[in-house]
């Protein structure tokens, strides 16, 4: 995933994080390496772990998702393909290996299941027009024309936060009873989560039969098991940043959190203290007393066996297995109380659109298991709806970990704030 600001016209700036977008991005929030079908038997969890869920969550995309829960036990949602012939415009934006999934995998099947409604389909590499776009999708509207976009996974938080957004229900999509409401309820229902990621614990299973499975076993760990483990510096990429944010939200009373993760007051700042006192205390223990830097040089140094354990996102570590860099043994689990951060990227119908109805039925489409499987073996991203809807072959590749309940991180700045403490005071 990576972190790319949207300037919101007439609204505030907010980050959006591009699941599984960009393959050489190693910079905070996200992962992404063209992706690649998981293997499915290796990223298992610990069958002798809780793997267990986050403790809290939201919409992970960095933005201002509150505590999330998972909408639970996959529900039959009806699909039906629209009979009146339609045509509409969903603008993209990402990497090389999302383009390839809409327009190799996605759009030719939409295609099959519904050939009465055809997608003019537009794609923003790495999302560098994001802003421009949501800014002239705004102006149209204020102007009283057609927006030249229906709909769009590009600029899905922007439009939302600038107003320009259709809101959704139930009647519109009937899926949306398998996707988080939390995270619904986040984006005012006017956004809806397709796809995700999250930070897992990545483990060599040869050596560690019963990975830890909460914050404070992790920390007791490596404190026992000095230069077995590392992070990357969190300015370089995000699975490092992950866990400096999960080990500073842990000293963090609730509320101040909550409010650290959706809006900025640098005042709040003073509750990193305990969170950077314990990093700076795990310093003598992290592999060379080094920061490696950005996610993939963590996942190098574990494919080399030069460490045991490392904070991982989700996609780049089933990619690397994939690729070979990583072996079998290698596991993945999902820490708790509170879990590592992730993240959801979402779809959004522009307000005023004349094409809501065909928009809605693609939306709906994939959210059927059949889709989300193949968001899942494709770019190995988290689906949106429950993981047991899908098939077992895709089921494996995240088995045992809540793949809809994703914590969200600091808000951008706050985030951006902490960074330079800990540059000062864990690793200066």
């Amino acid at each position: 995933m990576r972190a790319v600001k949207i300037v919101v016209p007439g609204a505030v700036a907010l980050t959006v994080l591009l699941a599984a977008c960009g393959g050489s991005t190693d910079i905070a929030g996200g992962s992404n390496t063209p992706a690649a079908a998981p293997s499915t038997a290796a990223a298992a969890p610990a069958t002798s772990g809780d793997s267990s869920t986050s403790a809290s969550s939201g919409d992970a995309t960095n933005s201002s998702a509150p505590a999330s829960s998972a909408a639970g036990k996959y529900t039959k949602a009806a699909f039906t393909c629209p009979t009146d012939a339609d045509t509409f415009t969903f603008a993209s934006g990402g990497d090389v290996n999302i383009q390839d999934l809409w327009q190799k995998t996605l759009l030719p099947a939409w295609k099959t299941a519904c050939p009465s409604v055809t997608i003019n389909f537009t794609f923003d590499t790495h999302s560098a027009n994001a802003n421009l776009d949501v800014a002239k999708v705004g102006a149209a509207l204020k102007a009283g024309k057609e927006p030249s976009v229906d709909l769009t996974d590009n600029f899905s938080q922007a439009a939302v936060q600038a107003g320009i957004a259709e809101p959704v229900t139930a009647t519109d999509v009937p899926s949306l009873v398998n996707v988080s409401a939390d995270q619904l309820a986040a984006q005012q229902n006017s956004a809806v989560p397709f796809r995700g990621s999250a930070v897992l614990l990545a483990y060599d299973s040869t050596k560690i039969t019963a990975p830890p499975t909460t914050l404070d076993a992790l920390v007791a760990w490596i404190k026992a098991n000095p230069g077995k483990f590392t992070y990357n510096s969190p300015a370089t990429g995000g699975s490092g940043s992950s866990f400096v944010q999960t080990v500073v939200a842990a000293g963090i009373p609730a509320d101040a959190l909550t409010k650290m993760q959706t809006s900025y007051d640098a005042a709040l700042d003073a509750n990193f203290a305990p969170g950077l006192a314990a990093l700076k205390e795990l310093t003598p223990s992290m592999y060379q007393q080094t920061y490696p830097q950005g996610n993939q040089a963590v996942l190098d140094l574990l494919g080399k066996g030069e460490i045991e354990m490392a904070p991982v996102w989700s996609d780049q570590f089933l990619s690397a297995q994939k690729g070979g860099t990583l072996g079998a043994q290698y596991k993945v689990v999902q820490i708790s109380e509170p879990s590592f951060t992730g993240g959801s990227t979402f779809l959004t119908i522009i307000k005023g659109s004349k094409h809501k109805a065909a928009a809605a039925a693609f939306v709906n489409w994939l959210l059927q298991p059949e889709q989300q499987a193949t968001i899942v073996t494709t770019i190995a991203g988290f689906p949106a709806i429950p993981i047991d809807a899908l098939p077992s072959d895709a089921q494996g590749a995240f088995a045992g970990i809540d793949t809809q309940d994703l914590r969200p991180e600091f808000e951008s700045k706050t985030n951006a704030d902490l960074q330079k403490q800990w540059a000062a005071t864990v690793s200066g």
